[in-house]
């Protein structure tokens, strides 16, 4: 390995550190600490705090006067050095957040669009981006990214989407120009990815602060269903880009049915055709069902969904399990306690998944901070 690798990856473990310690425990940290923690020497650290200072990623603190002698200087990530923008779709919402350094979103709002992804991202393009920067009030030459989280399949490769019927994507279509046109237009690096995977980023970033990266299941239940697989704390993709396609399951083995869509799990639990069977709209649910409408639709989705989560959970054996997406928003504590419920029942053993849920937010704070970790790297590797 050569010695400008070894340097960047020398800055990253410490700013790394440096930047969990902010988040977690909210203090400052001397070059000292850092050099304990790290085992990087203190005149190297010296030169990567002038180098972190020289490139405006961290800023002094307070002086420390705890230990005996001269007081110690403090660092602190700059909070303010960077921000991306990050847009996830979930049926006919549209969340989109202004994301910092620290992977905290600092402005946010949820728009209801229709669901037809080629025109949510010309509104993107036209109207909502640039209304948005103008609300957030961040200064334009912080900005270092733009994200995009979208309910289909998409190839890095061949900057193509795919597989999203329920956002009126039947074919592969290439967006490629799209995204080059965009990065021209605000001269920063545009990042494109499947909804469910940005979630598990944002989730496991998160999780990472108090423990060591794991392996961790997420299940997005939002315009259809899908699901991402974090292993060993890196979000696993697999070789056709494909994993965690959870959609295209098929649920009988009846020779005639087998390939039809009526007879794949995104049709059994896509939101809108369970609301429409039990007679009700996304207005209704918002403003409060009756108590036994929303049981009996939480009830149909929870027994679905822990059947998945058994599945797919007796292969991986994880230990965290995540659900995300507006049906959880929608939804509520209820859903969640039966889903925990079925699991159990479904359990031989009593074994069952850590069970948590988390906002589609988390797939904000996922996309955008892609871009955020993309500058970083840029940065340290100078």
């Amino acid at each position: 390995m050569i010695a400008a690798q070894i340097k960047a990856i020398n800055r990253k473990a410490v700013f790394d550190y440096m930047r969990t310690r902010s988040l977690r425990d909210g203090e400052d940290t001397s070059k000292a600490e850092i050099s304990k923690q790290t085992g990087i020497s203190a005149p190297t650290m010296t030169k990567m705090a002038e180098f972190f200072l020289d490139h405006g990623l961290v800023e002094e603190g307070e002086e420390s006067s705890i230990s005996v002698g001269r007081p110690a200087q403090m660092l602190k990530v700059k909070p303010d050095s960077m921000y991306a923008v990050g847009f996830l779709l979930e049926g006919i919402y549209l969340y989109i957040g202004v994301v910092d350094i620290l992977g905290n979103i600092i402005y946010r709002k949820v728009l209801k669009m229709e669901p037809d992804l080629l025109k949510v991202l010309d509104q993107i393009k036209n109207c909502l981006l640039p209304a948005f920067l103008k609300e957030s009030g961040i200064p334009r030459e912080k900005l270092v990214g733009i994200g995009m989280a979208m309910p289909v399949s998409y190839s890095t490769k061949k900057k193509t989407v795919s597989n999203g019927p329920l956002v009126k994507i039947a074919e592969e279509v290439y967006i490629g120009e799209y995204l080059e046109e965009l990065e021209r237009k605000y001269h920063v690096p545009v990042i494109f990815d499947n909804d469910a995977n940005a979630e598990c980023l944002g989730v496991g970033r998160k999780l990472s602060l108090f423990a060591e990266q794991e392996d961790l299941l997420l299940l997005s239940l939002g315009t259809g269903v899908g699901a991402a697989v974090m292993l060993d704390g890196k979000l696993r993709r697999g070789y056709h880009e494909k994993c965690g396609e959870i959609w295209p399951y098929i649920l009988s083995c009846d020779q005639e049915q087998e390939m039809s869509w009526e007879n794949v799990l995104e049709n059994q639990l896509c939101l809108s055709k369970i609301f429409e069977k039990h007679h009700i709209t996304y207005e209704d649910i918002e403003k409060e069902l009756d108590k036994e409408s929303k049981k009996q639709i939480v009830e149909e989705i929870a027994r679905k969904i822990a059947a998945v989560i058994h599945n797919l959970n007796s292969l991986l054996d994880c230990k965290d399990l995540v659900i995300c997406g507006y049906a959880v928003v929608l939804l509520g504590d209820l859903f969640l306690d039966q889903v925990k419920y079925y699991l159990k029942k479904l359990s031989p053993d009593g074994q069952t998944p850590r069970l948590r849920a988390e906002s589609p937010f988390s797939g904000v704070s996922g996309i955008a901070g892609l871009c955020i970790e993309q500058e970083i790297q840029r940065i340290l590797e100078k």
